[in-house]
């Protein structure tokens, strides 16, 4: 432990959870650093075009807002009810935020945390042995000149997310043939095909496979960029059996996510939208002709064989946790809380959901609190509270 007796917090990932979770650390007058294999929130910028469901006022915290306005009295932030893109979010607030005065010198951008361990945990340690009070955390750190040295801590917050794991598109999910030699030309996600991928898409055969929010996302704006380039054609594949392409949540809070719904589902009845939907479609198969020669993708649909020749695909079937890095501790695939079975070893932030996408940013801040309150064993902590926005 460190001096005083105040916990050491090391805290992997620099995205908007990572960042916050660090400041409620300095908050707490807990030490703590922070650890990126990148730029802090640089990977908001692979979605950059999209806009956030949550309104504004929902993705920041109080303290957040508190520290920015404390350097800045002047500084200008989107109404609370406003709904910003990702690019917006990091650039007015995520990145002001990590070069704040309290996170100062506290974020390693270009180290990444290779693997997590335990001091004195063997092969033959049994770790709930209470004889032996679990040691404190070692962190192999790599710096941006591949030289590696061994951190510690006594609490270790992962907020890496899961943008680097995207589950694969065949049955089962386990890789369609071909699919891994594909993966090079097939790109994953919220691909912006309205912006720097126009060219790429438009006037192009285009299968998108996926049944959540990131493919009605791609599906509306190549819809859009049909109107301008009536040759594009998008086939949209999901597994699910829904006669419509997503759910529509009675009284949904979050009116853009219902907007996107209402849209996304319209369009397979329009006779103009250059539009197929085809649910309970299986994918056996994705082969690459080579760069630029298009895919030939096979599989069932409703137990029936088919098979499409296309020029792009896209794979917006979400992304699963990798627990690579902490393999040596009691860490189970997450499901929903930020507690693992690894004493004072937590799962923050997107990553901590799993394989189910559901995760908003006001979840995270929740994890955040009930964390920074187990920690320092005091039940009713809320540093959020009372902070001034």
């Amino acid at each position: 432990m460190a001096k005083a007796g105040l916990p050491r917090v090391a805290v992997i990932g620099a995205g908007p959870v990572g960042l916050e979770a660090a400041l409620y650390a300095h908050a707490a007058g807990l030490p703590v650093a922070v650890y990126d294999r990148g730029q802090a929130a640089e990977h908001l910028l692979r979605w950059a075009h999209v806009r956030l469901f949550t309104p504004f006022g929902l993705s920041t915290t109080p303290l957040g807002r508190h520290t920015l306005f404390r350097a800045d009295p002047k500084r200008q932030l989107p109404a609370d009810a406003d709904h910003v893109t990702a690019k917006e979010f990091r650039d007015g607030y995520l990145a002001p935020l990590a070069e704040s005065e309290p996170l100062r010198g506290l974020i390693q951008v270009q180290h990444a945390v290779v693997a997590v361990g335990r001091s004195g945990r063997g092969k033959k340690t049994d770790p709930d042995d209470p004889k032996r009070p679990p040691g404190p955390f070692r962190l192999l750190v790599r710096g941006p000149n591949g030289a590696e040295r061994m951190d510690t801590a006594d609490v270790v917050l992962d907020c890496t997310g899961v943008l680097d794991a995207p589950n694969w598109l065949g049955d089962g999910g386990v890789p369609a043939v071909g699919e891994a030699a594909a993966r090079p030309n097939l790109p994953v996600g919220v691909v912006d095909v309205l912006g720097e991928a126009r060219q790429r898409f438009a006037d192009r055969s285009v299968i998108v496979v996926g049944d959540g929010y990131s493919a009605a996302t791609v599906v509306c704006d190549l819809a859009a960029l049909a109107d301008g380039h009536p040759a594009t054609w998008v086939i949209w594949l999901t597994r699910g059996q829904r006669t419509q392409p997503l759910p529509r949540l009675a009284n949904d809070p979050l009116r853009e996510r219902d907007r996107l719904a209402a849209r996304a589902n319209s369009l397979p009845t329009r006779c103009d939208a250059n539009l197929e939907f085809h649910p309970l479609t299986l994918l056996h198969e994705v082969v690459c002709h080579g760069p630029d020669q298009g895919f030939r993708v096979t599989g069932r649909r409703a137990g029936r064989p088919v098979v499409w020749e296309v020029d792009r695909v896209i794979a917006a079937v979400g992304y699963r946790p990798s627990l690579a890095m902490c393999e040596q501790l009691r860490v189970d695939e997450p499901v929903g809380k930020p507690e693992t079975r690894e004493p004072g070893y937590f799962v923050l932030g997107a990553r901590s959901f799993g394989r189910d996408s559901g995760f908003l940013l006001r979840d995270g801040h929740d994890q955040i609190r009930r964390v920074f309150a187990a920690v320092l064993g005091k039940p009713g902590l809320d540093l959020y509270a009372g902070k001034a926005a």
